[in-house]
């Protein structure tokens, strides 16, 4: 019997390929996308945006951020400045591209979602809820609901 290892991997890699596929159309990845969506939040919640602050919500390095933010600047998802406050923080606006993407793209990971958890019952889908609310928890990653 394989361990969980190769199912984690397996399901994390299945639902980033899908999403990748579905987000072709629209020029992006499924790791900018994610960005793109952390950014809106902040932005729609009237927080200061930091590379380390999106770097700790997205849980990867502060050059992938900066990457990733290249990435959605050179496609015209994102316009970026220097904060007020210090040069460590950005104002990003997103533009109407983006606005766009993000009213579809939350269709495509709730695709994902329904692919995944095809022939579930509803039982089945609060118990594997609350098994990953518990892996999450235990490995540091916060509910960001």
């Amino acid at each position: 019997m394989d361990g969980y290892n190769y199912y984690i991997r397996s399901i994390a890699y299945g639902m980033r390929y899908t999403n990748d596929q579905s987000l072709t159309t629209y020029g992006i990845t499924n790791q900018q996308a994610r960005l793109l969506g952390d950014i809106h939040d902040m932005i729609e919640s009237g927080k200061e945006i930091s590379r380390k602050a999106l770097s700790k919500e997205i849980g990867i390095s502060g050059p992938s951020v900066t990457s990733l933010l290249n990435g959605l600047e050179k496609s015209g998802f994102i316009l970026r400045q220097q904060g007020d406050e210090d040069g460590r923080t950005m104002q990003i606006r997103i533009t109407a591209k983006a606005m766009k993407l993000i009213n579809e793209m939350e269709n495509v990971f709730v695709e994902t979602e329904q692919k995944l958890l095809q022939g579930f019952t509803d039982e089945q889908k609060k118990a594997f809820l609350d098994m990953l609310q518990k892996a999450c928890e235990n490995i540091g990653i916060s509910n960001g609901a």
